[in-house]
């Protein structure tokens, strides 16, 4: 086999060439190619999507409140059924009944025993059952 070395032997050329300038120019025909100014198109689906996401979430909240407020509601005892429980366990004591009422109602049952002297003397005058009351 014979040596070879690639320094020394002649070379062969590819035989593609750059023509001159052309990476100078290349920047200047491709702006040219491309248009001045692209208009800009807004799709109309897209703001439909946002409208219909927007009444979703809305009804939802809004069926959700409803909801929430069915559920919280305190159902409502008739008084004369508590009374009649009351007087019929009367082991109850009022310290029991007032840690079964809630702030509201405690406030409610107050009363203002700022009566005139006047107006209890004509009640007790006009009423016939004066002696039941001196009696009892």
């Amino acid at each position: 086999m014979k040596n070879f070395s690639l320094d020394n032997e002649p070379k062969i050329e590819t035989g593609f060439r750059v023509p001159e300038n052309y990476f100078v120019t290349l920047s200047e025909k491709i702006n040219d190619k491309l248009p001045s100014e692209t208009p800009k198109v807004i799709p109309l689906y897209k703001k439909k999507k946002v409208w219909m996401y927007s009444v979703a979430a809305v009804a939802v909240v809004s069926m959700s409140i409803l909801l929430v407020q069915q559920f919280n509601t305190k159902p409502s005892l008739d008084s004369e059924f508590l009374e009649n429980y009351i007087s019929q366990n009367t082991s109850v004591s009022q310290d029991d009944i007032i840690d079964l009422l809630e702030q509201e109602d405690i406030e409610k049952l107050k009363v203002d025993y700022n009566l005139e002297e006047d107006l209890i003397e004509e009640t007790l005058i006009n009423s016939s059952d004066l002696e039941h009351y001196l009696t009892n």
